[in-house]
């Protein structure tokens, strides 16, 4: 058993896993990491699990040199367009308009339904850009009806209406690090989005595929002018400029603690940490690459797998 593990010595005593035939305890000392693709890292390199050069810089002692703690980091990234509309027809019309707005109101208390009780995209899609090398399909497309600058924002005043794209098997690859011993410190995230000329190709590929969707009917006799990126952005590396620019996270990190037996792996098939007794991970950030779409599910895959194997081995 490591004696220092999730930060000076804080060790598991007995962790109850609850099943059909009553809670079942693994063995005492067994420590299931749990905390996503961002913390878990972060954790293990304060607990002194991790890259010795990293730790090294900020003081932690070194516990075990696991190299690939922090590195693999991948996530899905989006670009949006945003459309303004000929007629009133969107959400943003909706919550300017309060009897509208109490109508919407009423029927998430009432009945439980309407526009508060959905997800911002309601309908997506996947396709194959130009540049798939398989023909199969790599981005995913979602549609909104509203627009907005950014998440968290008023919605704009005008008619608006969102597409966006994002890339599912982005090439590109980033990596976290601790700052310091502080726990409340935010560790330094370089996701390095963009970085494979691949990347670059697809995401403006995908920018294009939906320029072409809005060109075609019904879109057309619907849509007033694009918005963002604008008319005036056109040619590839203006493109690729503003989703630089404007493009965001679609919140899917993923990798930093890649399951795999090379040298770079963090943990094992069955999700134990490599060189490191009574210790486990299990969430996303076992991953070796992203899932096509959204990382929710997978992640409760991978929890289901990890207590199967825990408690196999107990």
């Amino acid at each position: 058993m490591v004696e220092k593990v999730l930060f000076d010595g804080v060790r598991a005593t007995g962790i109850s896993i609850r099943g059909e035939a009553g809670p079942e305890v693994i063995q005492a000392g067994h420590v299931i990491l749990s905390s996503g693709s961002l913390q878990s890292p972060q954790i293990l390199q304060l607990s002194g699990i991790g890259p010795a050069d990293v730790l090294t810089r900020v003081g932690v002692d070194i516990v075990h040199d696991l190299p690939g703690v922090g590195r693999n980091l991948q996530d899905h990234y989006q670009m949006r367009t945003v459309s303004r509309l000929k007629r009133p027809i969107t959400i943003n019309d909706q919550v300017r308009n309060p009897i509208e707005l109490a109508k919407m109101a009423l029927r998430w208390v009432f009945a439980g339904s309407g526009p508060l009780t959905i997800g911002a995209g309601q309908i997506g899609g996947a396709v194959a850009s130009r540049h798939s090398p398989d023909g199969r399909p790599d981005l995913q497309l979602m549609a909104m009806p509203l627009s907005l600058d950014k998440p968290g924002e008023p919605l704009h005043r005008f008619s608006g209406f969102t597409s966006l794209a994002w890339q599912c098997h982005p090439e590109s690859r980033g990596y976290l690090e601790i700052r310091s011993t502080d726990p409340r410190e935010q560790a330094l995230i370089q996701p390095n989005y963009l970085q494979s000329e691949h990347d670059q190709k697809v995401m403006v590929d995908g920018i294009r595929i939906i320029r072409e969707i809005h060109a075609e009917a019904p879109f057309r006799d619907l849509i007033d002018a694009e918005v963002l990126p604008g008319p005036d952005v056109s040619s590839e590396d203006q493109i690729l400029q503003i989703i630089r620019e404007q493009g965001a996270t679609v919140y899917h990190p993923v990798g930093t603690c890649r399951m795999g037996t090379d040298d770079m792996a963090v943990v094992s098939p069955d999700l134990a940490v490599h060189g490191v007794e009574g210790l486990s991970v299990c969430d996303a950030s076992v991953m070796p690459k992203v899932t096509s779409a959204n990382t929710n599910a997978p992640s409760l895959m991978i929890g289901d797998k990890g207590a199967t194997h825990i408690l196999a081995a107990s």
